[in-house]
């Protein structure tokens, strides 16, 4: 077999490996103890060229009705913007989805308008949750919460 064919089939056998891991059930790694529940962090920063929030403005409101509807649909966990060391928004954010897989994180955050316009990039990192605590207060007459 020539050469060039080899590297070709080498190359699509690589290819196909690290295609079927992005596609690979989420699983957590057993050798940790705890709850061992996998999540994916998607780390989301401003494209290419985007330097202020006025080019992001036109398009938040759509950007928060995605949220609202991937947080209904329980696919988000959490969502927030970074920030500096002032407290103040520093142009990266982070969202926590819920998902099966890498791809079916990707397949969500390509969805924020965001995103799909080419305003933002983002990286998806799976991650295990194993210990942490989360309480929530609710106040029925008062309409608020609080996360203790």
């Amino acid at each position: 077999m020539p050469a060039d064919r080899t590297m070709q089939l080498v190359h699509f056998a690589v290819r196909g490996i690290l295609m079927s891991n992005e596609h690979m059930q989420a699983r957590p790694d057993e050798r940790h103890s705890g709850a061992q529940v996998v999540v994916f962090l998607c780390f989301t920063e401003p494209a290419e060229g985007i330097s202020s929030e006025a080019d992001l403005r036109p398009h938040l409101d759509a950007h928060k009705a995605w949220l609202a509807e991937i947080e209904e649909s329980s696919e988000l966990l959490f969502a927030g913007p970074m920030l500096d060391d002032e407290y103040r928004f520093s142009g990266s954010g982070l969202f926590v989805l819920r998902a099966t897989s890498v791809a079916e994180a990707k397949e969500i955050a390509d969805r924020d308008p965001f995103h799909a316009r080419g305003l933002r990039t983002y990286k998806i990192v799976p991650w295990q949750l194993n210990e942490g605590r989360l309480e929530v207060r609710l106040s029925l007459s008062g309409g608020r919460f609080r996360i203790v």
